[in-house]
């Protein structure tokens, strides 16, 4: 048989707790003031009968009698409370005064009673009476002693303490009731800000995300926890936007992908179902289809390797050890550009100093070389496109500018958008995948830098890609090869950049050193890659 399962032991709450702790210290304190006040004024009552018995007992007559022993207590403090009695050797006690008070009192004093000692002793009768005890030895005849015995009753002292240990009673329980009710009280009131985040946190996992709790003095620990607990709150609610904004994106990639393939892998099958079906009669129209099925392919594997490249560029980190030189690659990258397309100008500023970087080489030649393919692509022959390098402090700018059509300004902050493309001028074959400039994008984020596009003055488009200068070993590497680098000693000024597409033909943005490379349309790839102009 399976043992019962039992149920979980139901805990008290936190406020109980506090309380029953808080009664509990206060209870076992005001015990032990009850038992130890009670202790210490009977011992002082009893100390000051200790002193009366002593005081006639030091005064006793030369002649002892009733007469003369009554007469002794008048002037004492215990006056009618002392009582007196003779006690023989062998035992037998003859009372010779009884106080007044107890007129019937019989004390066991015991055979023989103690002496010069005061001591408590009973009744003979055995009841509850209690009483003080001093005797001393007045007459030893032949080591037969006779005792005289002053003696007084306990009552009063019995009856002064039982009505203090009520009176304890009494306060001890009203200082529990009231004590436990003060308690309950604040307690509730400093662990209501407690129950309102319980309550918050209910209502959110409910599906109530907004919800926050005030957070009250943030001195305090539970204020302190209503603010460390809304910044919780927030920062879930930042994530979890993030979180739907990067499905959304991720969404939105996959259905623009898909749409993407599906228009070659669409135009693939319909050539060959033509091709199936015999509808290609002679060579000339099957070498069409097949012309056009080659160039659907080779678009679909130039998308196919976009993707993979921005997937790359998004999970790469720029290798920090290496150290690249920012002006000499973007010689190579404007060099490339001239011979690749004459038809348009290329300039050159601001690139006769060594400029590092920490980064990628390789990436960050694909990343200026997307830029001013995106110039080739997107503007008519004859445009004009400056490459302007400005380092600053703290980073460096590189500014990319023609003086083509530029774009419409609603569509600047969607033009690193995953497929996105402007207008119709911009086709799938003469305006690529759409997906150069994310790639652009994805490679800066790579390496820690921003890039920033706008409309130039007087008409064309601005890309400016602003990376970090190398800080501790990097740093110092660079300066190592005594080779002069361009620092300016103050921010960039980015707004100089864009002005450089204002006048494109007037020598464009001053570089460090005042020196400008350009390679104009009609000048031969060989011979003008770098000429200077001054």
């Amino acid at each position: 048989m399976s043992a019962a399962v039992l149920p979980p032991r139901r805990r008290w709450g936190l406020r109980v707790r506090l309380i029953a702790v808080v009664l509990t210290v206060a209870a076992l304190a005001l015990i032990a003031v009850d038992v130890i006040v009670p202790l210490n004024v009977r011992a002082a009552l009893i100390s000051d009968r200790d002193k009366g018995l002593a005081s006639v007992v030091q005064k006793l007559p030369a002649t002892i009698n009733s007469s003369s022993l009554t007469e002794l207590t008048k002037n004492n403090p215990l006056r009618s409370e002392v009582g007196w009695t003779v006690v023989t050797r062998s035992g037998t006690a003859q009372v010779i005064v009884q106080p007044p008070r107890d007129p019937i009192g019989t004390p066991d004093f015991g055979n023989p009673p103690p002496v010069g000692v005061a001591r408590t002793v009973g009744d003979v009768s055995g009841s509850s009476a209690r009483y003080r005890i001093l005797a001393v030895v007045i007459f030893d005849p032949s080591n037969s002693p006779v005792y005289l015995v002053a003696w007084s009753d306990l009552d009063e002292v019995t009856a002064t303490l039982s009505q203090l240990v009520f009176l304890e009673f009494l306060i001890t329980v009203g200082l529990l009731i009231l004590l436990g009710l003060v308690a309950s009280l604040i307690i509730r009131r400093e662990l209501r800000p407690l129950e309102a985040m319980a309550t918050a946190a209910d209502e959110i996992a409910g599906g109530e995300l907004e919800r926050r709790v005030a957070p009250g003095d943030p001195s305090t620990e539970i204020g302190r926890l209503g603010t460390a607990f809304n910044g919780m709150l927030d920062g879930i609610n930042g994530l979890l936007d993030e979180q739907q904004r990067n499905e959304a994106r991720l969404r939105q990639f996959v259905a623009d992908a898909s749409h993407e393939l599906r228009t070659p892998v669409a135009a693939v099958q319909g050539y060959s179902e033509l091709y199936r079906a015999g509808m290609l009669p002679d060579e000339a129209s099957v070498a069409k289809a097949m012309n056009r099925m080659g160039f659907e392919a080779r678009r679909m594997g130039g998308l196919v390797e976009d993707l993979l490249t921005l997937i790359k560029a998004d999970a790469e980190k720029a290798r920090e050890h290496e150290l690249v030189d920012l002006a000499q690659l973007l010689v190579g990258v404007v060099d490339d550009a001239a011979v690749i397309d004459g038809s348009r100008t290329w300039r050159l500023v601001g690139a006769t100093r060594m400029t590092n970087v920490v980064g990628d080489r390789l990436r960050l030649h694909q990343l200026f070389a997307n830029l001013l393919s995106n110039v080739r692509t997107h503007t008519p022959a004859g445009t004009t496109a400056t490459v302007s390098l400005l380092p600053g402090h703290d980073e460096i700018a590189v500014s990319i500018t023609d003086d083509g059509p530029g774009v419409a300004p609603e569509a600047l902050p969607r033009l690193f958008d995953r497929f996105f493309r402007e207008d119709e001028s911009r086709s799938r074959e003469n305006g690529g995948s759409g997906l150069g400039l994310s790639i652009v994008a994805a490679i800066v984020r790579s390496h820690s830098g921003r890039i920033l596009a706008a409309n130039a003055r007087g008409g064309g488009l601005t890309m400016t890609v602003v990376l970090p200068r190398p800080v501790g070993t990097a740093a110092v590497t660079g300066l190592a090869t005594g080779a002069p680098v361009g620092v300016n000693t103050g921010p960039i000024d980015l707004s100089a950049l864009a002005f450089s597409a204002a006048a494109p033909s007037g020598g464009g943005l001053p570089s460090p050193g005042g020196q400008m490379s350009v390679v104009s349309r009609s000048a031969r790839p060989d011979d003008a890659l770098n000429t200077p102009e001054t």
